[in-house]
């Protein structure tokens, strides 16, 4: 497995607090299977502010206590979308996914499909692959799942935490997840993972289930192939 998304940098944001919490976590990936992780440190304007320096240096220490238990870690951020997004990726004052042409986008639980919508195609114009952050907490696609695919029609990456398709984060998520599954338009499946208490991954739970219900080669797409793709193209 490949897990997109996960707050797995100690002392960045509201993830992991310690090095040992994170290599806890990664412990934890490299034993339910997950072979290939992207941290993704919040940047949030007036909450997470994205300290590069502190990142950078949690990165690389983890990156090697990852590589001995045989799990590959990359870098990348998780965007809560504003006016600034432009200048920040253009700029290299955040990292994208792996370095690489995908951002994973953060939109507020309000945000109208309009927003959604004006955002993602600004950033295809201007090169970039977005991907929407746990798209099942969006109040628009909560009330329409159906609406989901003008997202995805519009370019968006459709990405889906894993507990929200277990019900580890309450009915409503649950339900809209599922729909978007239904509705095969579901592109990752990661773990948004911050700590091994009340934010732990469960991407081995999640895969099980995906497997019994859709069947292999969904399972594969989700878990594997589509992640598989941002991770060949990564420059390290």
């Amino acid at each position: 497995m490949i897990d997109i998304h996960c707050h797995v940098l100690y002392g960045v944001d509201d993830g992991a607090p310690d090095l040992s919490t994170s290599q806890a976590m990664i412990d934890h990936m490299a034993k339910t299977g997950v072979t290939d992780v992207i941290a993704t440190p919040h940047y949030r304007h007036h909450m997470f502010s994205y300290p590069s320096q502190k990142i950078e240096e949690a990165y690389q220490r983890l990156r090697e206590y990852a590589a001995s238990v045989g799990v590959d870690l990359s870098i990348g951020c998780e965007y809560h979308v504003d006016h600034d997004i432009f200048d920040h990726l253009e700029t290299g004052r955040v990292h994208t996914l792996a370095d690489t042409s995908h951002v994973l986008t953060e939109y507020s639980y309000s945000d109208s499909l309009d927003r959604i919508l004006s955002y993602t195609q600004e950033l295809i114009m201007r090169g970039w692959k977005p991907i929407i952050a746990h798209a099942e907490r969006c109040e628009v696609f909560q009330r329409k799942p159906r609406m989901v695919i003008e997202a995805a029609d519009a370019g968006a990456g459709i990405q889906v935490n894993a507990d929200s398709i277990l019900g580890l984060d309450g009915r409503l998520v649950k339900k809209t997840s599922r729909k978007f599954l239904d509705l095969g338009i579901v592109d990752y499946i990661a773990s948004d993972a911050h700590d091994m208490d009340e934010r732990a991954g469960h991407m081995e739970q999640c895969y099980t289930f995906i497997r019994k219900k859709y069947g292999e080669d969904i399972t594969h797409m989700l878990f594997e192939k589509n992640p598989g793709k941002i991770i060949a193209r990564k420059r390290v």
